[in-house]
């Protein structure tokens, strides 16, 4: 009995006919995966990535204190802040309180911070006073100048600008001699002087 072996086209012909499915489904599984590749390739930027780009630093709120200046380089201090309590007042010789800090000695005055001139007054028991305005609801005010004052109204002057000298126009304390009555207030009420001011400091 003879066999007859099939030849090399036949058994191709065979294996595609005995494939068929496997061969279609492998072939869609090539284009899809053909199209894929391409969108990604068609899609992506011309210019690389940067991944740092959208990551941002947290934002954080940094308030830069203010330049205080001393009104006077290198007084004394006389009478001290007294706001909630009664202080001899020599001249006057009364007890009152004090809400300022006295500076003794002859010398220049000036802003303790930036502002704006809001008034000048010359009275008979403060002397010349200059008042000042500034950011953050405080307002600066300076007894007992000498008459010379080297601002107006409405200037605006920076810390450490020299606005006048300090004398003996201050009736009520006349007994002092030449100084400067510093007051200082913050959203319209009197504060200790000594807890902005840089006292340990000479400015």
């Amino acid at each position: 009995m003879k066999t007859y072996q099939s030849s090399t086209k036949d058994r191709r012909k065979n294996f595609f006919i005995r494939h068929k499915y496997a061969l279609i489904i492998a072939a869609s599984v090539l284009v899809v995966a053909a199209v894929i590749t391409l969108s990604v390739v068609f899609t992506l930027p011309n210019k690389p990535v940067d991944t740092d780009s959208d990551v941002k630093p947290p934002v954080t709120d940094v308030t830069t204190p203010p330049t205080v200046f001393m009104p006077v380089s290198g007084a004394t201090v006389g009478m001290e802040y007294a706001a909630d309590k009664l202080v001899h007042w020599e001249t006057l010789n009364i007890w009152k309180w004090h809400p300022a800090l006295d500076f003794v000695g002859s010398g220049d005055v000036v802003a303790i911070m930036d502002g704006k001139v809001t008034d000048i007054e010359k009275t008979t028991l403060d002397g010349n006073v200059i008042t000042i305005e500034h950011d953050g609801g405080y307002v600066s005010i300076y007894k007992s100048l000498a008459g010379e004052v080297t601002v107006s109204v409405g200037d605006s002057v920076k810390a450490g600008d020299k606005i006048g000298v300090t004398s003996t126009s201050m009736m009520s304390e006349l007994d002092t001699g030449a100084h400067l009555h510093f007051e200082l207030k913050k959203d319209g009420k009197y504060v200790d002087p000594a807890t902005v001011l840089p006292m340990n400091e000479d400015k």
